[in-house]
């Protein structure tokens, strides 16, 4: 340890000797928090600037006259003098469509939007049996810029969501103001009749709302019973994580029952094998016996009958051998479980071929000892009985040369590969039990997180269904008034009902759900919740240019001066320089985010804290790489830093960006920092920060061994590399 002060203290020493080596380290310390501070402003609160967006407005609109009522109406004038009064948007009213669309093309315009001829017309259909809606044209460029339509919450899709419920209001109010000035014309028997089909349309609205109500009192009661589910889900996946645990010693029984099943069945293929050519080479001579001993019967009955009656008993023992491993052979048949069908099959027909050779066997030694017992008084009929002997002794061998070429060519390597099978099965099961546990303890996590959102989304869904019913309640009073009211006949209760203010049941009709909207872990800003994505990726490239700008090694004039340090202790003792400016990037840009830009952060310490350890971590990384690898080191960090940049979940979530980039992110270090800055900034949950520190220290471990292990082997390939590099009097 003195030796590492020693070397971090002259390293200080020399960073510090002139004023030139003062500015660039300045430099690099500042660089990450000035990277991290323009852009958090720059991102601040982008929604509150909606108002700068110019929309043209074109209205086409030519009014609607006709024999309903006896006056003009121009909806789209009525609009118009609405927006006006809108200062979400910059509204911007053109002449024609044309100068609106052209000026969209050009970029004058965000959007247009043209209010089409025949607006008043459609409107006007709300009064009649076959209504339908009244559309409006609108375009948006996307050319102008990749973000804007996404960025802007209020501008590109939710623009169309905001202006429907602005006209529809507006439409609404307008048609019902309408219907109340038919007020001085009820006594015709037409707008009777109009306003019977307009009480329709109401009536089907109030319906419509109390369906939507009822579906949604139905998805409530879904997610009570998703609830449900979810509790014996839990259940399970904790009686199946103790099954794991369980089952796990059982494969490691299982898997030595496999290696002696495994050896077992090696032992009597060799035996099995061994047996086969023996007999083979046994029965081959037993012609040639039978010959010999049955020419020397005239001379020799006697002898020729002991003779016989031995030969009987080597062969009747021959055929017991083939019985006992035909035996064998069954009954390890018979254990095997896991063989395919086509493949028991096979083996089974050549136990059968065994079993056959057998008898064939038994049969050759019953027919020796009858022989034997017929030399001495009927030598003549014992020649009939050689013939036959000779013959079923020419069938055995060939029975048992065409089972041992089956044998070899085809069982065999069957039963090699069932062995090796067997082991393999075993591995392939131990790796799947660890698995299998890995994920249960993933789902488990996942089913209590499921659990909470339902119970939001059953609260939400239940406020909804509400909304919905008390404002269906209001349209059908309304329309049960108007009916009665035109089935009597008393057009005074008519004008009574249409008289009154419009403002409310068009305002109904155009919003009849209001979402309430709860926020989880609440970030007050934009700018808050990207400051992990534009303080972390900054901090790695300030990680970089350290290892750039300052030299990795020590010079040997340094080295003796120094008395000559070890390999490993001028590894660590040299990094304590890059660790102290990596710990000064890192509280410049981090308290400069808190106390400056004011950021939000319920824990304001440990949103230091994880920029202390990120930078160390990323110093030590880039440290290591280079410091092993030369210049392919500083490549490698320069990759990182690209996949990091979509790969690290800082700004795109994942679920929506291609399965590689979400598969890589768990081998990012950005991906921990970040996931810990964002349990600093709006809480923590079940130790979320806690958790991503400490996987993020996880990437210290197999620097400390590349750095110490590996770099000494590659000692004598960095010298041959800067030594190549060195000779284009190029590169550096």
């Amino acid at each position: 340890m003195r030796m590492l002060g020693k070397i971090f203290v002259d390293d200080v020493r020399h960073l510090t000797s002139n004023i030139v080596s003062i500015i660039i380290t300045i430099g690099l310390i500042v660089i990450p928090g000035l990277f991290t501070w323009f852009n958090v402003t720059a991102c601040w609160d982008p929604f509150s600037n909606t108002s700068n967006l110019r929309f043209a407005i074109a209205n086409e609109d030519e009014g609607y006259k006709g024999d309903l009522l006896p006056m003009s109406i121009d909806i789209g004038s009525q609009v118009v003098d609405t927006l006006r009064a809108n200062s979400q948007l910059d509204w911007t009213f053109t002449k024609t469509s044309d100068e609106a669309i052209d000026g969209t093309k050009s970029g004058k315009y965000y959007a247009a939007v043209v209010i089409p001829k025949d607006f008043s017309k459609n409107m006007m259909t709300f009064f009649t049996d076959d209504s339908h809606h009244a559309t409006l044209d609108y375009y948006n460029n996307e050319k102008l810029n990749a973000l804007a339509p996404k960025v802007t919450g209020q501008g590109a899709d939710t623009i169309s969501a905001m202006i429907n419920q602005t006209f529809s209001k507006t439409l609404i109010s307008t048609a019902l103001n309408l219907a109340s000035s038919v007020i001085t014309l009820l006594d015709k028997p037409e707008a009777k009749d109009r306003l019977t089909s307009f009480n329709a349309n109401i009536a089907d609205l109030a319906g419509m709302l109390t369906d939507s109500s009822d579906a949604l009192r139905a998805y409530s009661s879904l997610t009570d019973s998703a609830q449900t589910l979810l509790t014996s889900s839990n259940k399970l996946l904790s009686d199946a994580n103790k099954s794991t645990d369980d089952g796990a010693s059982k494969l490691s029984e299982a898997k030595n029952g496999v290696s002696d099943l495994s050896g077992a069945l090696n032992t009597s293929v060799s035996a099995l094998s061994s047996a086969l050519s023996t007999s083979k080479t046994s029965l081959s001579s037993l012609s040639g016996s039978i010959n010999s001993l049955f020419a020397a019967v005239d001379k020799q009955a006697g002898n020729a009958s002991a003779s016989i009656l031995d030969l009987a008993g080597n062969v009747r023992t021959e055929a017991n051998a083939y019985a006992a491993t035909r035996d064998r052979l069954q009954d390890l048949l018979n254990k095997s479980t896991n063989l395919t069908s086509g493949v028991r099959a096979l083996i089974q027909a050549f136990i059968n071929r065994i079993d056959s050779v057998a008898n064939t066997l038994a049969q050759i030694a019953d027919r020796l000892t009858s022989a034997a017992n017929d030399v001495t008084g009927k030598v003549t009929d014992s020649k009939n009985s050689r013939q036959e002997i000779k013959d079923l002794a020419n069938k055995a061998a060939n029975s048992i040369a065409s089972i041992n070429k089956d044998f070899e060519e085809t069982i065999k390597p069957d039963l090699t590969a069932m062995t090796n099978s067997f082991a393999t099965a075993a591995t392939s099961l131990k790796s799947a039990f660890g698995t299998l546990q890995s994920s249960l303890g993933n789902l488990d996590d996942a089913a209590s997180n499921a659990k909470t959102q339902l119970t939001n989304v059953h609260d939400l869904i239940n406020d909804a269904s509400d909304q919905l019913s008390g404002a269906a309640k209001d349209l059908n009073n309304f329309n049960t008034q108007l009916k009665n009211a035109l089935n009597t006949g008393d057009m005074n209760t008519v004008k009574q009902l249409l008289s009154g203010s419009t403002s409310k049941l068009s305002e109904e009709l155009s919003s009849p759900v209001e979402l309430n909207r709860k926020a989880l872990f609440p970030v007050d800003t934009f700018g808050a919740a990207l400051t992990p994505f534009y303080t972390f990726l900054p901090l790695w490239v300030g990680a970089l240019l350290m290892v750039v700008t300052l030299k990795i090694g020590i010079s040997r004039k340094r080295q003796q001066a120094l008395g000559n340090p070890k390999p490993w202790q001028i590894f660590l003792g040299h990094y304590g320089i890059f660790a102290a400016m990596a710990l000064m990037q890192s509280t410049f840009s981090c308290a400069g985010t808190l106390l400056f830009l004011r950021v939000q952060a319920v824990h304001p310490w440990l949103f230091m804290l994880d920029g202390w350890i990120s930078s160390l971590v990323y110093s030590f990384f880039t440290y290591t790489l280079v410091s092993t690898f030369a210049n392919v080191g500083k490549a490698i960090g320069v990759l990182f830093l690209v996949i990091q940049i979509s790969g690290s979940n800082a700004a795109y979530p994942l679920s929506i960006l291609p399965h590689f980039i979400s598969s890589i992110s768990p081998w990012l270090p950005v991906s921990y920092s970040v996931t810990a800055m964002r349990a600093a900034i709006a809480g923590i949950y079940e130790n979320d920060y806690w958790i991503a520190i400490g996987k993020l220290l996880l990437f210290v471990l197999p620097m400390i061994f590349i750095g110490l292990v590996l770099r000494h082997l590659l000692l004598g390939f960095n010298r041959w590399y800067e030594a190549k590099v060195e000779s284009t009097k190029l590169l550096g």
